[in-house]
């Protein structure tokens, strides 16, 4: 009879609990016989060592996360090695077995935490742990089933650094400004607790950060630095120990600098001023995005990419391929600096181009429809009329020819005002741009969108 069905009817017994550190590495012994079904995995209980930890208080031995109490359905000569210590379902924790308590440094908490919820900021955090297990056999030769535990929910307060938050002000400190204290740049405040100033740079630009009890007191001790000397990493922490380290940049050019000093990270990258889109669509030629708010944003015809590294579309800084370039990112809608061709997996399609270089992220909005809607369609008073207009591939536009009567109209998207144009004919918006006049005739009309404020409305009688 196979294991499976040995070890199932068996009742739970005392297990032997083996520490992580001893060494199984000849537990895998060829097999002769048919490869079994797949076993499911052993039901394991845990417990908290503790509702609450708080690792400013944790000895140098560590302090205990949980406690194992047993594995389901366990022969009596089965021993548990424990494999995995796992943090909200994401981070594995690095521990020592103590019995049966796994437990884990104050460093590497702290650490695992860190890297969970990208801060370091000093609080309390809900923190839920989980265990991985194997179940050995008697002899210690075999891993006979896998074993996973329930959940348990452990209150941890992170480790307190040098408080850098709650200060009037932020400021950068660097070779831009001389490192001259007491004239810093200042960094405007996000209204999110981040902190940002925009400057050019030249090259080997060497910089820190300073808050406002710094610039007063004029004391160099108090800065943000790096975690080392010269650190060219463009977002991370700051560096937990009191240092002189500081961050460098290599290329010049003009910058967004931002910090988070209630989570010790900072980040920065090339500021962009005006964006286009280069691609397959548009013969690698560049396409404006206009600048609304924190967004860039165009409209325009995108392909769908073959799997060519010479097919998709890229944005670029100020119509050049020598400024900096946005491409693929690691997943979805991400946008990288110096990135490859983002291919898109759908279809050709007409699109509202969406792109946050803070972020770095790209949004396709598809446009499927077109209109001309107002009084001056069919007559309509009601502005309750739309007249299609169809996009051709060769012109790059959204064309169609109707007969108009007296009066005003607007294009608009996708049949919705959401989204419409209005203002002049060579220089249409879609921020509440005036209505377009016409008198009665037919007449041909040629649009493109293109970016706010760039979009031309072409009207020819026929």
């Amino acid at each position: 009879m196979k294991k499976i069905f040995i070890y199932s009817s068996l009742i739970a017994a005392a297990l032997n609990f083996a520490a992580c550190t001893e060494d199984f590495t000849d537990w895998a012994a060829p097999q002769t016989n048919a490869q079994e079904e797949q076993q499911l995995a052993v039901k394991g209980t845990i417990e908290a060592a503790s509702a609450s930890i708080d690792l400013n208080q944790v000895p140098a031995e560590g302090v205990a996360i949980v406690n194992f109490l047993k594995a389901d359905n366990a022969s009596e000569k089965a021993s548990v090695k424990f494999t995995k210590l796992i943090l909200n379902n994401e981070i594995e924790v690095p521990f020592m077995t103590q019995g049966n308590a796994l437990v884990a440094s104050a460093d590497d908490l702290s650490a695992a935490i860190k890297a969970c919820y990208n801060s370091l900021a000093c609080t309390d955090r809900k923190c839920t742990f989980k265990v991985e297990a194997d179940l050995v056999d008697a002899s210690g030769t075999a891993i006979l089933m896998p074993v996973e535990t329930n959940e348990v929910e452990v209150s941890v307060k992170t480790l307190a650094l040098p408080s850098i938050a709650g200060e009037n002000a932020y400021y950068y400190i660097g070779g831009y400004n001389g490192w001259n204290l007491a004239s810093p740049t200042p960094m405007d405040a996000n209204g999110d607790g981040t902190y940002s100033c925009v400057i050019e740079i030249g090259d080997s630009e060497w910089f820190a950060f300073a808050p406002q009890s710094a610039v007063d007191s004029q004391d160099w001790n108090s800065l943000f630095r790096a975690q080392t000397n010269g650190d060219e990493a463009t977002s991370g922490f700051f560096g937990e120990s009191a240092s002189g380290y500081s961050f460098c940049c290599q290329t010049g050019g003009k910058y967004k600098f931002t910090i988070n000093p209630k989570n010790w990270t900072y980040s920065y990258a090339p500021y962009a001023e005006s964006i286009y889109y280069a691609g397959d669509a548009n013969g690698w030629s560049f396409s404006p995005l206009a600048k609304a708010g924190n967004d860039f944003v165009g409209y325009y015809y995108v392909k769908y990419a073959d799997n060519s590294n010479t097919w998709g579309f890229k944005f670029t800084q100020d119509a050049s391929w020598d400024k900096p370039q946005y491409g693929a990112g690691a997943d979805g809608n991400s946008i990288a600096l110096d990135g490859g061709n983002i291919q898109l997996a759908e279809k050709d399609a007409f699109y509202q181009i969406v792109v946050n270089t803070d972020n770095l992220t790209c949004t396709l909005n598809e446009i499927s429809a077109m209109s001309l809607i107002g009084s001056a369609v069919n007559g309509d008073s009601s502005w309750g009329t739309d007249y299609d207009l169809t996009f051709n591939t060769e012109t790059m536009a959204w064309e169609g020819t109707y007969e108009m009567t007296d009066g005003e109209y607007k294009v608009r998207a996708n049949h919705d005002w959401s989204l419409s144009w209005g203002g002049a004919l060579d220089a249409l918006t879609s921020q509440n741009g005036a209505n377009l006049s016409i008198s009665a005739g037919t007449y041909k009309f040629t649009f493109k969108p293109n970016c706010d404020g760039q979009g031309t409305l072409t009207v020819v009688a026929q």
